[in-house]
């Protein structure tokens, strides 16, 4: 994606330090998904003095997600679900913002460092960086952002709303959900589209045969129990403070 440049290190660059950062991303029931390496820039190295201006970015509420799904089983609209590969790298990094950072581990050369080209992750500003690519990119689609939820998009015919590089599309047609799609690529974005909301953000949707939707997190629940090794299986009862 042309994220970087490998440039000759010299004493007055302010060098940030770069790490590796391993994820195993799993399916709402706790398959796995795939394996994620990510190179990150150390953020928290940036100089303080640096005029960042703002680093927030929203995300959907979950009251929007919710508002959503019952309009979903109300209106008997059609879900798809997208997520942009590498959102972050979408972003080109502004002319005078030098910025430098340390090769991965693995790609190192002596006397030489990355200079970017493209917003990484880590950076202090990345979120809201994209968080405006993508606005704009919804917006020359003909979606406008709702006043009440700034991650809920509104169109002619379709719906969306996006918690950083996950989208969520809804409209009666799904024809129209591709035509979206077809084009934000067209706009830059690296759309991967999946089938529909099964699971969104590690929420698994299971749609019941009387129209109703129920939203699960049995596969956070049990990570969270086998953590703190509350599993059973894997240890001795505890008593805690709850009356069942």
């Amino acid at each position: 994606m042309d994220a970087w440049e490998v440039v000759d290190r010299t004493p007055d660059m302010n060098v940030i330090d770069s790490i590796w950062a391993f994820k195993l991303k799993r399916f709402p029931d706790g398959m796995i998904k795939k394996f994620k390496a990510r190179f990150c820039a150390r953020g928290e190295q940036q100089l303080a003095g640096v005029d960042f201006f703002e680093t927030y970015a929203p995300v959907v509420q979950w009251t929007t997600v919710r508002l959503m799904l019952i309009l979903e089983i109300l209106l008997n609209h059609k879900s798809k679900q997208g997520d942009v590969t590498a959102a972050f790298l979408h972003v080109e990094l502004e002319e005078d913002e030098k910025v430098y950072v340390k090769m991965p581990l693995g790609f190192r050369k002596k006397g030489k460092v990355l200079s970017p080209k493209k917003m990484l992750y880590g950076s202090r500003h990345s979120p809201r960086e994209f968080w405006k690519y993508l606005s704009n990119a919804m917006v020359a689609c003909d979606m406008q952002p709702s006043r009440m939820d700034p991650c809920l998009f509104v169109g002619p015919k379709v719906l969306a709303i996006a918690y950083v590089d996950d989208i969520l599309f809804w409209a009666k047609d799904e024809k129209d959900i591709n035509d979206l799609a077809i084009r934000l690529r067209e706009q830059g974005l690296l759309l991967e589209q999946e089938d529909d909301a099964a699971g969104f953000l590690g929420v698994r949707l299971s749609y019941t045969s009387d129209g109703k939707i129920e939203m699960k997190q049995t596969s956070l629940i049990d990570h969270v129990i086998e953590t703190l090794g509350l599993d059973t299986k894997m240890a001795k009862s505890k008593w805690t403070p709850a009356e069942q």
